[in-house]
């Protein structure tokens, strides 16, 4: 029996054996050398696959997971195939024949020759059915819904005004009353919502307690009237089971015609306005009006852009380094990571058109790990003249949350040779709405690896001092405008930098000035407890080669 002949027959045992033990569920198995694939005849004709055996390099089985589940999928299917994970058990929704997805559940495993080589994957495939577009609680259409409906009406062009909208602090009245009550609250806002929008509008359910609602018949005018009047009943306390319910709630609102977008990138411009409206505007209706310099429509189209780019494995980012420096000496001690996106219609768009709308984006995440890779690789080049060399990058909240932050770490580690303790997490503003127990324990998490802190913007938006305490970051940075305008008087920015670095010191953390842009502001900064310092004076955002260079000859 020939070579191929015989991989085959060893699938087909594989095969069979998956089968008996899949008790009628789809079953798949692939060889891991030969580089075949085996499905159900079912499973192929249910996802539209050419045949029963196809070749592992004729379909890329990730295409098949919605754009939601495709990260969680392909970091496990690589665990499978680098054995770094024997076995698997997890849900995606998964792309069938005629388009819809269904929620199929993998539970696979590997299989190891005698010397340890992987030689297949074997995996039973449930069809936990249709992502139906109800939701059980309020009867709503569900996310799924939602997403659908949109979709179609980018695809239709239609002119619609979409809202975001939802109770906050909802956990505390589960926790308090017990989730019956919860979803009697939910019940009773949904009817509400719906009773505020009439026959004008669709109303969803969506993730937690949040609700949206799309109409093609209002203005954004008419619109926020309809929201106010939600938002003051909810304030008033809504009756339920016999009490009224007190509820605060936030809202974010966006006006769309058409365009050439996903719907996902809709979703992220809702949520930016959303979080807005809870976090500074009081739970008032915030629209979304697009970045600086761009109109709402333009930034959709951007940020659309943005994602596909994510999408095809970060294409046209790069990174750019700000270099740091000792403050006594001046000499080059650390390089802070910057994201830089190109686009032929855009041009260099800097982060602050894309990245906070993102933020709250599922592909963030994977963008966040790019940077992360690309910016060990090029560090591991400079470590050669600089072993003591501080990397600093951003993370975002979707990475610090991510129950797999640690090991990507190690695994991204591991695969560029950058030594954990020359890296530098710096926690940015948008890290301080994690809840705080929950960030205490990530940042002790990423001290013990050896990973060093710093809280980024010091002084500026909320708890600043609560974080310090809390935290013990080995670094703080002040908020960029105390420094850069440290010379008007009546400012009291002097003041406020002396006691800020003054303080920090005393708890133990140092302290690194950003926004040094001319020697009279060096001159004056000389006075204070200052460890490292950037700014124009030195230095603008170098690629690697001219850090090298420059700085490292």
């Amino acid at each position: 029996m020939d070579k191929q002949n015989s991989r085959k027959k060893f699938l087909d045992d594989w095969f069979d054996i998956f089968t008996v033990l899949g008790r009628g569920n789809f079953v798949t198995v692939r060889d891991a050398q030969g580089k075949m694939c085996r499905y159900s005849p079912a499973a192929a004709e249910l996802f539209g696959l050419s045949g029963e055996y196809v070749p592992a390099d004729e379909i890329d089985w990730s295409d098949f997971i919605h754009p939601e589940d495709r990260f969680r999928y392909t970091r496990m299917h690589k665990k499978l195939l680098d054995g770094s994970a024997k076995s698997c058990d997890s849900a995606y929704r998964t792309r069938l024949k005629d388009g819809s997805y269904a929620a199929i559940r993998y539970v696979g495993t590997s299989i190891f020759d005698a010397d340890g080589k992987l030689e297949f994957i074997g995996a039973v495939m449930i069809n936990e059915g249709l992502t139906e577009s109800t939701d059980p609680v309020t009867i709503l259409r569900n996310r799924y819904g939602f997403f659908r409906d949109v979709a179609a009406a980018v695809e239709l062009k239609k002119k619609c005004v979409v809202v975001l909208c939802g109770i906050i602090h909802m956990g505390k009245i589960n926790d308090e009353h017990g989730y019956n009550f919860g979803n009697a609250v939910l019940q009773e806002a949904a009817w509400f919502l719906q009773e505020a929008v009439g026959q004008d509008g669709a109303v969803y359910r969506m993730d937690g307690a949040k609700f949206a609602f799309l109409t093609e018949s209002l203005s954004p005018e008419e619109v926020a009237v309809r929201y106010e009047k939600f938002r003051r009943a909810a304030q008033a306390g809504l009756p339920v089971e016999n009490v009224r319910q007190v509820l605060n709630v936030a809202g974010g609102m966006f006006s769309f015609t058409g365009g050439n977008v996903d719907e996902h990138t809709i979703y992220s411009c809702l949520m930016f306005a959303f979080n807005d409206s809870k976090n500074y505007h009081n739970g008032k209706l915030v629209n979304y009006n697009g970045a600086r310099g761009h109109t709402a429509n333009e930034s959709l189209e951007m940020l659309d852009e943005v994602r596909n780019c994510i999408l095809l494995d970060c294409e046209n980012f790069s990174l750019r380094y700000q270099p740091i420096f000792d403050a006594q000496t001046e000499k080059l001690t650390s390089i802070e990571a910057l994201l830089c996106w190109h686009s032929d219609r855009f041009g260099n768009v800097p982060p602050s058109a894309y990245v906070p709308v993102l933020e709250n984006d599922f592909l963030f995440e994977e963008l966040g790990y790019w940077i992360l890779r690309r910016a060990m690789e090029d560090g591991r080049r400079l470590l050669a003249k600089n072993p003591a060399l501080i990397l600093s990058v951003n993370i975002s909240p979707a990475q610090i949350v991510d129950d797999l932050l640690i090991e990507e770490i190690d695994k991204i580690s591991a695969a560029t040779n950058f030594p954990l303790e020359n890296l530098c997490f710096e926690l940015t503003q948008s890290c301080r709405r994690i809840e705080p127990y929950i960030l205490r324990r990530i940042v002790r998490a990423l001290k013990r690896k050896g990973i060093l802190c710093l809280i980024d913007d010091f002084g500026s938006g909320v708890a600043s001092i609560d974080f310090l305490r809390d935290l013990s970051p080995d670094f703080i940075k002040l908020e960029k405008s105390y420094v850069t305008d440290i010379r008007d008087e009546k400012s009291g920015n002097l003041q406020i930098v002396r006691h800020l670095s003054e303080m920090s010191v005393e708890l133990g953390t140092k302290v690194c000035l950003k926004g040094i842009e001319n020697a009279a502001i060096r001159e004056l900064i000389r006075q204070f407890p200052v460890t490292n310092v950037q700014g124009h004076f030195w230095s603008t955002a170098l690629a690697i080669d001219e850090i090298e260079q420059k700085f490292l000859p």
